[in-house]
């Protein structure tokens, strides 16, 4: 039986999800905005998504177009769009995958990693920022509660997928 608590708890609930949802849009499309603002300043002329294929790319050895679109959950025609684009741009190269002559390993250039770093540098100067009036202490209970509800979404999503 609903009694006039157990709505008003819903609905604090509701509001409370509702309210968690419109954080993290706006703070997602908030560091968007600025690494679009960033980019436009270096006179970089691609999106932010590109950023982060960059960091990937970067980030992780011997790095396949398949790898890309499997980490990012974007399909592989996008990824290869995407992948041309930065090798059009000088951005990054291709290299014989020596085990797998199907596939190929992708690999920034002098110019990629150039501009990989300066948007690295400049996007952690606006992290810095956005939490400069955030503890340690909070950041960390955050950052942990957030893996949290990501691990979970990510169940519902892999659940759906099978389903």
């Amino acid at each position: 039986m609903l009694t006039r608590s157990t709505i008003l708890d819903k609905k604090i609930m509701n509001n409370h999800e509702s309210e968690l949802q419109t954080l993290l849009i706006s703070t997602i499309n908030g560091l968007k905005i600025s690494m679009k603002s960033i980019m436009k300043e270096q006179g970089i002329p691609l999106s932010p998504l590109y950023f982060m294929i960059l960091k990937r790319i970067h980030n992780t050895e011997n790095c396949t177009a398949n790898f890309l679109a499997d980490v990012t959950e974007k399909d592989k025609g996008q990824i290869t769009r995407l992948v041309k684009e930065v090798i059009a741009e000088g951005l990054v190269i291709k290299r014989p995958n020596p085990n797998d002559k199907r596939s190929q390993f992708l690999q920034l250039t002098d110019n990629g990693l150039a501009c990989y770093m300066a948007l690295e540098n400049a996007d952690k100067a606006v992290l810095k920022e956005m939490r400069s009036e955030v503890s340690d202490e909070e950041l960390q209970q955050f950052l942990s509660v957030g893996a949290k509800m990501l691990t979970k979404l990510n169940a519902i999503n892999h659940k759906k997928e099978r389903g």
